[in-house]
């Protein structure tokens, strides 16, 4: 296997030697192979790699654009990323938040010949699980000092089909799929569960706290629509 690099494209070809009258490459499943005579030497063979570089990379990116998975961008904090795929020589995957709004992930190449969905899931989901755990923590401190009651434990944990909830009485519950939304919003859901420690029930006293703190509890209500907490 052998690797040049030009203007930051870098291109891995694995070289099959046979008893051929003429070299050809071949793109397979989104990897390079030169089908070479047994005497080619690994010079002459990367210059003719060089020489066809760019029809190699429309190649490779042809290939990649069929199978980009469902997944095109995620919120974090209210705010759209767009997430692009990368393949390269790694053992596990990588995610990098990059500042123009973008989600990196660099995938193994063996995930070219498989489906990458599954793994694109896993690593959005770490990510928010990351994101939580440097973020509650000072929300959890805002929302005890704005409503001046608090739980007597909490926990980050994926939860089905809710964003948060109030559990036995005095332990809140917290999706960290809840970092998609704006802050605001974030807080709110928090402080709702807070709520539920000292009403049970979405009374007038309950919604009477979440409405003082909150002047657009009506608005994060609606935007909040669908979603179960």
């Amino acid at each position: 296997m052998s690797i040049f690099g030009k203007k930051n494209n870098i291109i891995t070809y694995t070289v099959n030697k046979a008893v051929n009258k003429e070299m050809y490459i071949t793109i397979q499943n989104g990897e390079v192979v030169v089908n070479a005579p047994w005497y080619f030497s690994s010079s002459k063979i990367q210059a003719a790699v060089e020489e066809k570089k760019n029809w190699i990379l429309s190649k490779i990116n042809e290939y990649e654009k069929q199978n980009i998975p469902n997944i095109q961008s995620v919120k974090i904090f209210g705010k759209n990323y767009d997430i692009k795929v990368l393949y390269q020589n790694i053992v596990t995957p990588e995610l990098n938040l990059e500042e123009n709004y973008e989600i990196k992930i660099i995938l193994p190449m063996k995930y070219k010949k498989i489906g990458n969905e599954q793994i694109l899931k896993i690593s959005i989901e770490k990510m928010y699980q990351q994101i939580a755990n440097t973020q509650i923590d000072n929300i959890m401190e805002k929302i005890r000092l704005m409503l001046e009651i608090a739980p007597e434990e909490y926990s980050i944990e994926k939860l089905d089909g809710e964003l948060a909830k109030c559990v036995g009485g005095n332990k809140i519950l917290i999706n960290p799929e809840l970092m998609q939304f704006k802050k605001e919003i974030i807080e709110y859901v928090i402080a709702h569960e807070f709520c539920h420690i000292k009403y049970k029930t979405h009374c007038k006293s309950f919604n009477d706290m979440l409405e003082k703190n909150f002047e657009n509890y009506v608005k994060i209500e609606k935007e909040l629509s669908g979603y179960k907490f």
